[in-house]
């Protein structure tokens, strides 16, 4: 049972977009848990077209609220910033705020900037959520956002980031200072994953996979960023001398065409499939045989700390804060990111030895318990103490 803390603190929480991902689930989560402990919290989001469904949940819960900012949007858009900066600004210096908790990039930018007009840069918390310091732009874009980042890291008391190598990727690049960073792994709610895995046959029935398939499947967007891509190579390129592979790749984006394409094309292509474009972790991951995430850039990665809770052994690769996430790969195998072939041995070898795959399953799932939603908001109101003192 959640109990009060002393004194309720006036928390607000800024995002773009509340959409289905790893950092609108872990800003609901974190404003779930604060409300359950009798804070008031209020969440600011932009215009969203594919809510998270853990919003639901989150509308019901008492001491929370929404407040839609149609002007905040991702893209750069010089008269609808101006209007979600000085909306911000406003509801800051209304409110009083004794936290000011900013998420993503933009968000950020903004109500760093909102929190500086309205004499409030004390109570800021930002979480990046990741970076935007590569793999997202070309060469000048990502200098343009280091330098934006640079200039702003002052205006937040503290800056939170999901491993201790997402703090260290920001000031080997001159943004903020040391004492400003704390740790936070997002947390996730193990609740719906703990017996996930005794509905195992059931959900590979419900996928159309058979008896003695092996099966690697990934759960993410669809687009270059995740490495979608290089999945789909390695695993065309392993497929043809073991007749017992299945890939499975969930989610939705852009690059949703282009994957069937590949799998119409290739001789392989045939045990290879896209399941629905969103599906729920705990009716996906328990059907797996291995879990791949090839992102070319991740602060964290839920979807590994999902597979890892189930007791699904998981490959990843070695980009922002998965190493720290995988112990160095004791929890995980690890892999460079963007290289089909390195992915491809490391398959390869996990689907010859079942006994090295059980063993990273175990590892993964003693590991994951360190990342749970309570043990995430308890160490996030540390902060805020921190903030609000």
């Amino acid at each position: 049972m959640n109990r009060p803390d002393p004194r309720p603190w006036r928390i607000l929480h800024v995002i773009t977009r509340l959409e289905r991902g790893g950092s609108s689930d872990c800003t609901l989560w974190q404003a779930i848990g604060a409300a359950r402990r009798g804070h008031e919290v209020t969440v600011v989001s932009g215009p969203t077209g594919a809510p998270s469904p853990l919003l639901e949940r989150a509308r019901r819960t008492p001491h929370l609220r929404f407040v839609a900012l149609e002007a905040l949007v991702r893209p750069v858009r010089p008269a609808s910033d101006l209007r979600a900066l000085f909306t911000l600004r406003s509801l800051i210096r209304r409110e009083r705020f004794d936290v000011i908790h900013l998420h993503t990039s933009k968000a950020g930018a903004l109500g760093r900037l909102a929190a500086l007009f309205a004499g409030a840069s004390r109570r800021v918390v930002h979480q990046p959520h990741g970076h935007l310091f590569y793999g997202y732009y070309g060469g000048t874009g990502a200098a343009l956002i280091t330098a934006a980042e640079r200039a702003l890291a002052p205006l937040a008391k503290r800056v939170v980031t999901l491993t201790d190598a997402g703090a260290r990727e920001h000031l080997e690049r001159g943004v903020g200072r040391a004492d400003q960073f704390r740790t936070l792994p997002s947390g996730i709610d193990f609740r719906g994953l703990r017996n996930a895995a005794r509905r195992r046959d059931r959900i590979r029935r419900s996928l159309g996979l058979e008896p003695g398939m092996i099966v690697v499947g990934t759960l993410c967007r669809l687009e270059a960023i995740k490495g979608v891509e290089e999945i789909l190579e390695a695993f065309l390129a392993v497929a043809p001398v073991r007749p017992r592979a299945h890939l499975v790749i969930a989610g939705d984006g852009p690059l949703r065409a282009v994957l069937q394409q590949r799998m119409a094309d290739h001789p392989a292509g045939v045990r290879a499939h896209l399941s629905r474009a969103w599906v729920v972790p705990e009716e996906f991951l328990p059907a797996l045989d291995l879990f791949v995430l090839a992102s070319r850039n991740e602060g964290m990665g839920r979807a590994l700390v999902e597979a890892m809770g189930i007791g699904v052994p998981v490959v990843a690769t070695a980009v922002g804060g998965v190493p720290d996430l995988l112990d160095a790969g004791a929890a995980g195998a690890l892999v460079p990111p963007g290289d089909a072939t390195a992915l491809a041995a490391t398959l390869a070898r996990l689907m010859d030895d079942p006994l090295a795959r059980q063993a990273l399953g175990r590892a993964g799932r003693a590991r994951a318990g360190r990342y749970g939603a309570g043990r995430m908001v308890r160490r996030l109101l540390d902060i805020y103490k921190e903030v609000a003192a």
